[in-house]
């Protein structure tokens, strides 16, 4: 039996060298993301795959900018 208020652990997926967590959070979404051993920026949405896309995006943009600051 599942109890109903157990939530599901979170989604743990890496990307490009970031870690991007995924969490249900009552009618939101909430995407952690950061490099290891970096404070994580906070992504929300209104659901998961859109917290997903969010997230690519923030990667892309910072590794976009990182590579402009070089």
């Amino acid at each position: 039996m599942t109890d109903p208020h157990h939530r599901p652990a979170p989604d743990l997926l890496e990307h490009n060298g970031y870690q991007i967590r995924l969490s249900p959070s009552g009618l939101d979404w909430m995407a952690f993301v950061a490099l290891p051993r970096q404070r994580p920026t906070l992504i929300l949405a209104p659901d998961r795959e859109a917290a997903l896309a969010k997230a690519y995006e923030w990667i892309k943009e910072q590794d976009r900018s990182g590579k402009q600051a070089r």
